[in-house]
């Protein structure tokens, strides 16, 4: 049985596609601005046809009556609550180019992938401007924000995602994890997983003012963006700014749990090395992001890092991609 036909838009590493491929599509082009990510990719998809450059400056047009879905994230930058917010004002905005695609293209089906907050008070006006275009053009239009913990990625991270039919309404994926005969996969199991890998030398200090929560695993005990990962359960979200103090850190022995007590309970703030901690390895950073171990990333480590951060989770793709295959019939 033939395989429907897909585009991935910003496809960076290539985490949208690997999914969608699990889950029964056959990517036939991908496009991105990085020519690091499109290194990474053409490595792993040996067979789909890499456009590297500006995508606007891409015409979709030869594409029309030859693909089912258009799927992509945009870069998440403008919406992100870790930015400034910009949305359309932000010159990384590329939600036009996406809606474009889709309108020279005229797939069947799309899928687009974005940081939670392009679902926010904040920035709903700016998405629902873009969907009223799209159901413009004939599509049912309807986006969810769904955790990718819940279908079995080690890690807290939620996503919008906007999925367009032009048969019938979208249909969402189900929860595959979360309950108590199917809990979530925690950090710990995907971190053993994991193949042995260079060590991340980004040194880890206690933080001259630390900022304290309830949990120990949030606020701030060290310096730098990384926080302690409570390993028996998914992880933090991986972000693309990871390599250095901003990687997560792994905490095998409790150091960090002792401190947060230690601080809790008015103790002095510690200085110095924080001994017998260390941040995440490429390797353990894709595991969490659940890319398989033969999934090879190019590019020296800090582009490594750049490409899981910013990748769609391969699972959590793939369970969409699922739901949009049956949706198509």
């Amino acid at each position: 049985m033939k395989k429907p036909t897909s585009v991935d838009l910003f496809a960076g590493a290539g985490g949208l596609s690997l999914g969608l491929e699990m889950a029964g599509w056959d990517t036939k082009v991908a496009s991105d601005f990085d020519p690091r990510a499109c290194a990474t990719y053409r490595n792993n998809f040996p067979n789909t046809e890499v456009v590297e450059g500006d995508v606007r400056k891409i015409d979709w047009k030869p594409l029309r009556g030859k693909i089912d879905l258009v799927a992509g994230g945009p870069p998440c930058q403008p919406f992100s609550v870790a930015g400034n917010q910009k949305a359309a004002n932000d010159m990384r905005d590329m939600l036009p180019e996406f809606v474009r695609a889709v309108q020279e293209i005229k797939p069947k089906m799309f899928l687009m992938e974005n940081v939670a907050g392009l679902a926010s008070v904040r920035h709903t006006p700016y998405l629902q401007e873009k969907i009223a275009i799209l159901e413009a053009l004939g599509y049912e239009v309807e986006y969810q924000v769904l955790n990718a913990a819940k279908f079995g990625v080690p890690q807290d991270r939620n996503r919008v995602i906007v999925i367009g039919s032009a048969r019938s309404n979208p249909i969402f994926p189900t929860a595959t994890h979360g309950t108590k005969n199917r809990p979530f996969k925690s950090a710990r199991e995907a971190i053993m997983q994991a193949s042995a890998d260079a060590p991340n030398r980004a040194i880890v200090t206690y933080a001259k003012a630390p900022v304290l929560r309830p949990s120990p695993w949030a606020g701030m005990l060290v310096n730098g963006g990384g926080r302690p990962i409570n390993l028996d359960l998914p992880s933090q979200t991986i972000p693309a700014s990871a390599g250095g103090n901003r990687t997560h850190i792994v905490d095998e022995n409790g150091v960090l749990l002792e401190y947060h007590a230690h601080l809790m309970n008015g103790g002095t703030p510690k200085a110095g090395l924080v001994e017998g901690v260390r941040r995440l390895t490429v390797r353990e950073s894709a595991s969490l992001q659940s890319f398989p171990e033969n999934f090879q990333f190019s590019g020296l480590t800090s582009a490594q890092y750049r490409q899981i951060g910013n990748a769609v989770p391969p699972l959590l793709a793939r369970a969409v991609g699922k739901a949009l295959i049956r949706a198509l019939g």
